[in-house]
């Protein structure tokens, strides 16, 4: 090789300097985005969460007029968010675990809603409200209501 002359292939790549700058405007951009992130992720846990509800109320509203009995749904423990069984005293239909970081109450203090064979509630009606545990700026709670004649339903925002 020949001082003074270009290599015949250059060397191709990114330089340390483009790299270290390339990676701190990347942890900027994530550092800035985390935070709405995980409100997202809290939004999302609280919806899915109302849909577990629902879906447990409709499986015990179903039940029971196919069984022609009575079925509840039931909290395990002394609050919702620490799960809940749908059942007939005899079998159990289905068993939800307990959810984290969120808090599931009632409006009338039941411990358990109880379906007649004819798909409407023997118990009170009732609100479920569903929220982050603790609360987080940009999370809105969810309410889970079941009406007269005990179909559930699911909307944006408290009871």
């Amino acid at each position: 090789m020949l001082v003074g002359r270009r290599p015949k292939f250059p060397a191709r790549g990114f330089t340390l300097i483009e790299l270290v700058t390339t990676i701190t405007v990347m942890a900027i951009l994530a550092g800035i985005a985390l935070p709405s992130f995980s409100a997202f992720i809290a939004t999302q846990r609280v919806r899915n969460v109302s849909f577990d509800l629902m879906a447990a109320i409709t499986l015990a509203r179903s039940q029971a007029v196919s069984r022609n009995a009575n079925v509840s749904l039931q909290k395990i423990g002394t609050a919702w968010d620490g799960g809940w069984t749908v059942s007939d005293g005899t079998l159990t239909f289905h068993n939800q675990e307990a959810y984290k970081n969120l808090s599931i109450t009632d409006s009338a203090g039941l411990g358990a809603v109880t379906y007649g064979k004819d798909g409407r509630t023997v118990t009170t009606s009732t609100k479920f409200t569903i929220a982050p545990s603790p609360a987080l700026n940009g999370v809105s709670s969810r309410c889970v209501s079941i009406g007269l004649s005990g179909v559930p339903s699911s909307s944006t925002g408290a009871c």
